[in-house]
Formats: structure tokens, sequence, C-alpha cells
């Protein structure tokens, strides 16, 4: 009989056990056929290895040095092989592309040009959505490797066990009214003042957008009237320049239409918490902090092309913004 690697784990198996009975249990054998395979190894190295007893076996000196050379054997094959299937699945992961994904706007190009630099040699895929459900399941299927996205307060979307977010930070919703609007000459607006205003919004979907509104305004003693519905901006901003209606919209987003202004709300009453998820299985955690930190800075890069958002950020908007809900 020729030694093989398997024989050191009986050995390793019956030492541990104290006693072949148990050993043969472990390994799946009988015990006949443990005790002759250990009487065959034992003689390959030249003699017993164990004393045999009423209650069991015990290596004996020549076992605990043959014993100790395997644990050592064994360990570092163990290690060889967790070394050579980490590499493996290392270059599994940089073959494939990056899936990066988010609500459609600002956000998603961020992200795409903070992976851009943090790995240019990664083949990068992008899966924007309209829909932030579409994109959390896209996530929590793992069809999707990393994503930044909104929720709003009260409405939390339920991600895979797989999928771990990080709160970027708090984004709050300015109001779109038309330039001659009599609240367009206030610096804010007290969300009350819009109590008798049409409403153009997105499509209500599972993120809550309609229900938070309503919420919101409810808790402010009225029911926003919700008159048009279109996911197109363009579309509202001809609504709301024409005095048919008023908007909410994110202070990053460029609304250059003309004959329209953005006002923050007094006491930012509507906002939304800008949130970075990364597939665990996919995505590190060193490398999901490294784009957080990249968009992060996009953004304020961004919030400064936005004068009436650079204006409300200088104003005490940056500590809410940076703050956490309570």
């Amino acid at each position: 009989m020729h030694l093989e690697f398997r024989h050191l784990r009986v050995l390793l198996t019956v030492a541990e056990a104290g006693s072949i009975r148990k050993a043969a249990a472990r390994l799946q054998l009988s015990q006949p056929a443990t005790s002759a395979q250990l009487k065959r190894i034992e003689h390959e190295l030249g003699g017993p290895l164990f004393v045999r007893g009423a209650d069991g076996v015990t290596p004996n000196e020549n076992g605990e040095y043959v014993l100790r050379c395997a644990r050592d054997l064994v360990g570092g094959f163990d290690r060889l092989r967790e070394y050579a299937r980490a590499a493996a699945e290392a270059d599994r992961q940089a073959a494939a592309p990056l899936r990066a994904g988010g609500t459609a706007g600002p956000l998603v190009s961020l992200l795409v040009s903070a992976l851009f630099e943090l790995v240019p040699e990664r083949r990068l895929t992008i899966d924007a959505r309209r829909s932030v459900h579409a994109l959390v399941k896209s996530l929590s299927l793992s069809k999707c490797d990393i994503a930044v996205y909104g929720e709003f307060p009260g409405f939390p979307l339920a991600v895979g066990e797989s999928v771990a977010t990080r709160t970027l930070l708090r984004e709050p919703v300015f109001v779109l009214l038309a330039e001659d609007h009599p609240l367009a000459r206030q610096d804010a607006v007290d969300l009350r003042e819009l109590a008798d205003e049409e409403w153009v919004m997105p499509e209500a979907d599972e993120s809550g957008v309609h229900a938070y509104l309503r919420l919101t305004c409810g808790a402010a003693g009225f029911t926003p009237s919700i008159a048009h519905v279109t996911p197109d901006l363009s579309v509202a901003q001809v609504l709301v320049a024409g005095r048919r209606a008023v908007c909410g919209v994110w202070p990053t987003a460029d609304v250059s239409a003309p004959g329209t202004v953005q006002r923050p709300l007094t006491g930012v009453p509507l906002h939304r918490r800008l949130l970075l998820a990364r597939n665990t299985r996919t995505v590190s955690a060193e490398l999901a902090d490294a784009a957080g930190e990249r968009l992060l800075a996009a953004y304020l890069a961004l919030v400064r092309q936005r004068p009436p958002y650079l204006a409300w950020w200088e104003a005490g908007g940056e500590e809410f913004a940076r703050g956490e809900d309570r």
C-alpha cells in the first residue's frame, strides 16, 4: 500500500475521536474497515502508532510525532486549497463586469464616474431604472452589484440579505414655481402656503412618493391635490410655467425651463435619504466605501453648480443634509 493524503486524515480522525468506533462513524465507514485501514497505515509507516485499550486508543511516542507532521501537512494543504479557491474567485470577479445601477438622474452618473476612477480596468455595465422598486429587486436578486437610490422616511425598501446599504446624506425636496407666482418672491416657501395648489407628480410606485406627500401635507393641515401625473420633468415644467401646477423637484436636477424658479421649503418637511447599496458577495466594503466618498465629493461639486441649492446649503442646510433621521 502506498501512503496517500487521505490516510493522514484517517490518522487524525482516530486520534481526535479517541476510539476506532467513533472514528468510523465520523469517517462514515464500518468499524472493521476503519480498523483494517489503520493497521495498513501503521504497517506502511513501520509499526503501531496507537496503544489500544478498553477505553479506546491513544497515540504512542511514534504516533505523536507522526500526528504532529500529519497536522502540519493537512493544515498546509487546507491553506493551499483556500488560497487557490480565493484566487480563482478573485479572477472570476475581475473578469466579470461590475454592474452599477441607480434610479434615473445625476446620482447614477456620479457613481459611474467614481467607479471609472476606482476600477479603470474593470468592465462596467449600467442598469439605470425609473422605478426604485425594480432597482432594489435587481439588487436583491444579485443582478446588480452596486447602486445609488433614494428612500423616503417611513417607506423603507426591503433588500435581500446579501445587500448592505449605507446612508450618504439627506436630500431636500424643493418646490418648482412659475416665476410670476406670488410665492416666487420669497426666499423659502412654507408647505402650508401650497394648500390650494394643484400638484404635478411622477407616477405612484412602491417608493411611496404619493403617500409620503399626502402624509406630510396632512401633518401640515391639508390634503394635496395631485391633478397631474407624468414621469417627464419637461412636461411638469410646462405645467408649472403656465401656473397650472406646482412640482416638487430634487435640488440637484438641472431645471432650466424658462418661466420657472426653485424655492426651498421652510423646515425641510420633504426629503429623502440617499443610499449606496452593494451586493456583499461581489463588491467589497472597501470598494463601496471608496465609491461612496468619491460620490459625495462629486455631489458637493454639483451643489456648487446649482445656485438655489448652494444658497440653502450654505444657510444651514448642510447640517441637515449630513444629519440623521430621528
